[in-house]
């Protein structure tokens, strides 16, 4: 028997548990409990509504996400934008677009990371539309059987796993660039700044190490990109002076605190470091929560 070339073939994969599997991707928690309800719809596949249902959710999904990740005064702000005339707000292309890569030009985060935005954000608006048609019900236009079900549910769930895997991805390979310039920048900040943080907890104190733990973009608006460092600083605290520690009179104490440094970059030179503004601290919220100091390293008292 030949098979119908016009049928789309039936996913492989457990539709629930697909859908389970994208919580995590999800950007607030609203979001979240929009694509668990979606999921739970789609594991009662007795039931006739569904396709519906999960249309539903899906599409209360992507409204909230992009009112948190789209706001329109940062989408009418981008370099990139250009109103729709009859249209008030920015459309849902405008706004996909910079939920998912901020204030950069598509073109830019090709150049940066290899990712092609513009066939992405086509792709969910299309899937967009498909389930959209579904999300009314009505007696004519319900799909019952489950396997045509799950072939739509599949092409919407595709489209939105690629679209949030791609707004991870690109954010690593962009700090990735420039991971060696973040690190070179907060150890030569540490090393040759004084901490004002730890300046105060000693009358004076040496910079011994300064290790880095993460690298991270942390917001990317219409105008910025910002990332953060994470990692720790090892210190020695000096107490009195030279002569105080040399005749036993003074102390020296090793330590280490968390530190962390952001760094905002205009969005159309994201890995000039030069123009970016800096902040910088170290957490020594510990050493005042500790009143014993017996057990830290001395050498001399």
């Amino acid at each position: 028997m030949t098979a119908n070339p016009e049928v789309a073939e039936v996913p492989k994969v457990d539709m629930a548990l697909l859908a389970h599997s994208m919580i995590d991707l999800a950007p607030t928690d609203f979001t979240r409990d929009a694509m668990l309800g979606a999921a739970l719809v789609l594991d009662t596949r007795e039931n006739p509504l569904r396709l519906n249902l999960f249309a539903s959710a899906i599409r209360i999904f992507l409204d909230h996400m992009m009112d948190a990740l789209a706001p329109q005064e940062e989408v009418e702000a981008c370099r990139w934008f250009r109103p729709v005339e009859g249209q008030e707000k920015p459309v849902r292309n405008a706004r996909l677009t910079y939920a998912l890569i901020g204030g950069f030009a598509a073109e830019q985060v090709e150049e940066l990371t290899g990712i092609e935005v513009k066939p992405l954000i086509a792709e969910v608006i299309a899937a967009y539309k498909k389930i959209n048609k579904h999300v009314h019900g009505r007696e004519k236009t319900i799909v019952r059987d489950v396997d045509e079900q799950d072939t739509v549910v599949d092409e919407v769930l595709s489209a939105l796993v690629e679209l949030l895997e791609a707004q991870r991805d690109y954010r690593s390979e962009i700090v990735d660039a420039i991971a060696d310039s973040l690190q070179s920048e907060a150890v030569e900040k540490f090393t040759t700044e004084t901490v004002d943080d730890i300046d105060i907890l000693a009358t004076h104190h040496t910079i011994d190490w300064v290790g880095i733990d993460e690298r991270a973009v942390v917001g990317i608006t219409a105008r910025e990109v910002e990332y953060e460092i994470t990692g720790s600083i090892g210190v020695t605290l000096l107490y009195g002076s030279g002569g105080d520690r040399a005749r036993g009179d003074g102390a020296e104490i090793g330590d280490e605190f968390p530190i962390s440094m952001r760094f905002k970059v205009p969005i159309e030179a994201p890995h000039d470091l030069e123009r970016a503004e800096i902040t910088s601290g170290a957490d020594t919220s510990a050493w005042f929560d500790n009143d014993d100091n017996d057990d830290r390293d001395t050498d001399a008292f």
